[in-house]
């Protein structure tokens, strides 16, 4: 986890020394607009978009009947920096990008990994974490694996994941028929019960389900984690980018990392 942590370090460098240039570049046009981030001041409230089946990233808490989790208190870092509130939209996983392009939200929270395809949609903040994904089987399975690839060997739909996850683009790249699942809850309870052998998660999900007995097999390192908004909005970003800073430089994502892992 520490070497992670290491690891976004250098990264929020090297965006720091462009991100000049590319807040610029809008205003370089000449094009008169109102920004996201004025309409998000005046209205009082960013609207956040997540999907609250990925403890400890996002987790809708039954007794309190809200939202917690790692996400979300990084997104509270962001809504601070606003001086706004949040208005939270929780949603299946793969339809978050389309809110986010379409309008619906303003940004997304919700553990999604640095991926080239995803950065041609929208914009990335500096990541702030990185989490290894893992390849996990019932307690009882006698199932092993060297390569990702190996799964292309098991039977139909044997191999579950998360619909729009990063796991899914990788099943798909290592030519792995799988199922798709709108949840990760729906996911792992078929992996109980049998209907799959195999699931494919962020390494963190794992321990949040440790009643299951399920086991890890196999380890696939990942990307960072970042927070998305559309590319149109550099003032948003900025302003993103400025909370997460922030939060490195005076401990509190240290904290929070330490509270949620």
């Amino acid at each position: 986890m520490r070497k992670g942590i290491t690891a976004i370090v250098i990264i929020v460098c090297v965006v720091a020394g462009f991100a000049a240039g590319w807040l610029f570049s809008p205003f370089l046009a000449g094009v008169t607009r109102v920004s996201l981030v004025d309409q998000i001041k005046a209205r009082g409230y960013i609207i956040v978009g997540t999907s609250s089946d990925w403890p400890p990233f996002e987790i809708y808490n039954t007794t309190t009947e809200e939202l917690e989790g790692f996400d979300i208190d990084i997104s509270e870092l962001v809504a601070a920096e606003l001086n706004v509130t949040i208005q939270w939209k929780d949603m299946d996983f793969d339809l978050l990008v389309g809110a986010c392009t379409g309008g619906t939200i303003d940004m997304i929270a919700a553990a999604i990994m640095v991926t080239p395809k995803r950065a041609e949609v929208l914009a990335h903040s500096v990541p702030y974490i990185r989490v290894n994904e893992l390849i996990i089987v019932r307690g009882d399975s006698s199932l092993t694996i060297t390569k990702l690839e190996d799964l292309a060997a098991l039977p139909d739909k044997s191999v579950g994941c998360q619909a729009g996850t990063t796991q899914e683009e990788e099943l798909t790249d290592a030519n792995v028929d799988y199922a798709s699942y709108v949840s990760a809850l729906l996911m792992l309870a078929d992996l109980d019960a049998g209907g799959i052998d195999v699931a494919f998660i962020d390494e963190p999900v794992l321990g949040q389900y440790s009643a299951y007995g399920f086991k890890s097999i196999f380890i696939v390192p990942a990307e960072p984690t970042a927070l998305w908004c559309k590319w149109e909005e550099p003032e948003l970003m900025a302003t993103i980018n400025k909370a997460l800073l922030e939060a490195f430089k005076d401990g509190t994502m240290d904290t929070l990392i330490a509270k949620w892992f």
